[in-house]
């Protein structure tokens, strides 16, 4: 290990905190009021679908220990997303300059991630949202409420640390 390099993993690990709780956060202040809009669905309702990953169909009769259980699948998913590109933009600088465009990017690969790996895997299956509005909502929120974030703050936080290149790599 060279000199210095837990100093710098232990930065990466408070940018990826609090990039992914920033994400978190606003993610959930699109998506709660949107699911609600468009098909009824409460904050515990949307939290305890989170939750139904692990539990099945049993997350909605599990009342707050379902909704606690879902805010934090929810939460470490973004801290996981965070730390990953943090890694990823410490070592790239265009990710950085770039944070728009890459944390768009960023946004699609998790939405795809979830829709086609996490969740044919969980106990839910796979199960695209019906309508073509939700599917875009979803899509989008996870670009910009959810990626972006994650980018803007990881790219501020890194420069303003003095971690990783400052030119093109």
């Amino acid at each position: 290990m060279r000199p210095g390099s837990s100093s710098v993993a232990g930065k990466i690990a408070g940018i990826a905190l609090l990039a992914g709780l920033f994400a978190a956060v606003v993610e959930m202040i699109f998506v709660l009021p949107i699911r609600y809009w468009l098909v009824g669905a409460t904050p515990a309702d949307v939290f305890q679908f989170i939750a139904s990953g692990a539990l099945g169909k049993r997350a909605f009769q599990e009342g707050t220990y379902s909704v606690l259980l879902g805010i934090g699948v929810h939460t470490l998913i973004s801290l996981v997303s965070a730390a990953v590109f943090a890694v990823a933009a410490l070592r790239w600088y265009w990710l950085r300059r770039h944070a728009l465009l890459s944390g768009s990017a960023c946004g699609i690969v998790a939405f795809l991630v979830m829709s086609f790996i996490v969740l044919p895997l969980s106990a839910i299956g796979l199960s695209l949202p019906r309508s073509p509005a939700l599917f875009a909502t979803s899509l989008s929120i996870h670009m910009f409420a959810f990626g972006v974030p994650i980018a803007v703050v990881c790219a501020r936080l890194i420069e303003r640390s003095n971690l990783g290149p400052r030119v093109k790599a």
